[in-house]
């Protein structure tokens, strides 16, 4: 229900259509033209709970943000922007109205049918990348599916949480408390602290969580299943997702494609597909192969310009080079070029060899008196035997890592070693996800202290292993509390 709201602007409210941690969407008319449109506001008197003045003017921030952004992009797969103003203090966002499902309402539904909808949102944000966007807030309400007869046109939506890598906005802020809007279920490694503090999130993240969405899709679940976002967390963070595959009731799944979902979900991000062309281009070659599938209009083609390939430039050397497909690599996984190149090499030397051999045999001998010579495998022997002996070197034990988390987040006072006493240096207001690196194994004290200027501040131990991630995780905040946060991200 609108509620008292019944007009906004030369908009007539019909209803409203969802709420999140940022505003409030309705479904309007334009009185103008008749048109239905969706349109978000951020109303202080509406919004839910208690809200701080600090909350109310970071949703103006994420609100002004998706509006610049929104209005600077135009493609097939992304929502309309039509325009901003504000009105007595409530400032609106109209949008092109989508009456849709998200796109895991297609979750097990034979792989060709639902191939040609990835591609679609494969494409749109590869458009993203090559406006310099990183969407950051991925999840199946924010990829619609609209049907109309027998075409189907994927959407991407919410851009409160986006960001343009390629430029400092001065909102890095945002992302502690906007950390749970990027909902954990779909959330990247990097996004969960796997970069450390400070490091810069880029597209390579939308892959990691449209790789979760595309499994979800293909199989029927997710790669990963939890009752508690520490327990999703953890798994991005440190588990193996199996391979993807169809439900037992639907056709299986050609392993090109089940190689490419095993790709975008890599934990590193260098070991993820090169590009989004890449994506798209892999995927389109499944639907070929597989015939009879109707591709979409224009997908098979780069976008115009070479600005997708400088928004992904960075990683083009990661993976196998462009034009070479897996059919052509060797047994051991070079490409045949390479393998080709290396038995070149060896013939070459074995050639040098006996060349060398003989060249030495046509020398003249000298006419100085000959030495009588020690046999090689002899002489080693004797010099084993009279050198000193060697004392092995001792390993240093190998650095472990801390990873520490708040929910929904927190910040790090202190880290201390238990054994010397010594304080851990931490970035300066250090929050969480936090990935502290190089800790010799052993105990520490973690000291945390909740949101808020009167935050709970706990002390924890925490004993850190060689060579391997230890994960301390402190609820700050109530499961059903987090759970709110987790299911009312932006809505369209």
């Amino acid at each position: 229900m609108a509620g008292a709201v019944e007009r906004i602007a030369h908009y007539r409210i019909l209803k409203r259509i969802g709420r999140g941690g940022m505003g409030i969407v309705y479904q309007a008319v334009d009185e103008r033209d008749g048109r239905t449109v969706a349109l978000k506001v951020i109303r202080e008197a509406e919004a839910p709970g208690d809200e701080s003045a600090a909350h109310l003017a970071e949703a103006r921030m994420r609100f002004d943000r998706e509006a610049a952004i929104l209005k600077s992009l135009l493609h097939v797969n992304v929502v309309a922007f039509l325009e901003i103003g504000e009105e007595d203090g409530t400032p609106w966002l109209a949008m092109e109205y989508l009456d849709g499902v998200p796109l895991t309402s297609f979750a097990g539904r034979p792989w060709t049918e639902t191939v040609p909808l990835l591609v679609q949102a494969a494409h749109g944000l590869e458009y993203l990348a090559s406006r310099g966007i990183v969407h950051r807030d991925l999840s199946p309400d924010n990829i619609l599916v609209i049907e109309s007869g027998s075409d189907r046109l994927v959407k991407l939506l919410d851009f409160g949480v986006a960001k343009l890598f390629e430029k400092t906005t001065g909102l890095e802020s945002l992302t502690a408390t906007g950390f749970f809007l990027g909902k954990v279920a779909y959330g990247s490694p990097e996004q969960l602290g796997s970069l450390g503090h400070g490091a810069p999130l880029d597209w390579r993240s939308d892959v990691y969580s449209l790789g979760v969405i595309f499994y979800q899709v293909l199989a029927g679940r997710r790669p990963f299943e939890g009752k508690a976002p520490v327990e999703y967390i953890a798994a991005h963070l440190n588990a193996v997702p199996p391979p993807v595959a169809a439900p037992s009731d639907a056709p299986s799944l050609p392993v090109p494609l089940v190689r490419l979902v095993g790709q975008m979900l890599e934990k590193r991000r260098e070991s993820r597909p090169a590009s989004w062309r890449e994506i798209v281009d892999r995927l389109v070659v499944v639907l070929r192969e597989a015939g009879g599938v109707r591709l979409p209009a224009g997908i098979d083609r780069p976008l115009a310009g070479d600005a997708v390939t400088d928004a992904t430039s960075g990683t083009e050397i990661v993976g196998v080079s462009p034009g070479i497909g897996l059919e052509t690599l060797s047994p051991v996984g070079r490409p045949v070029h390479e393998s080709r190149l290396l038995a070149w090499l060896a013939a070459a030397g074995v050639v040098l060899v006996l060349s060398a051999s003989w060249w030495a045999g046509r020398i003249r001998p000298s006419a100085r008196p000959v030495e009588r010579r020690v046999p090689e495998a002899v002489a080693t022997v004797v010099a084993s035997a009279t050198a000193a002996p060697v004392i092995p070197k001792l390993q240093a034990p190998v650095a472990g890592r801390l990873q520490l988390l708040g929910l929904p987040f927190a910040r790090v006072v202190s880290l201390v070693d238990a054994r010397s006493g010594n304080s851990v240096p931490l970035p300066v207001n250090a929050t969480t996800p936090l990935l502290v690196t190089d800790l010799a194994p052993g105990p520490y004290r973690v000291v945390l202290a909740g949101p808020g200027p009167g935050g709970r501040t706990v002390e924890r131990s925490v004993s850190v292993s060689s060579d391997a991630t230890v994960l301390l995780s402190e609820p700050f905040a109530t499961p059903g509390a987090l759970a709110g946060l987790l299911t009312t991200g932006d809505a369209r």
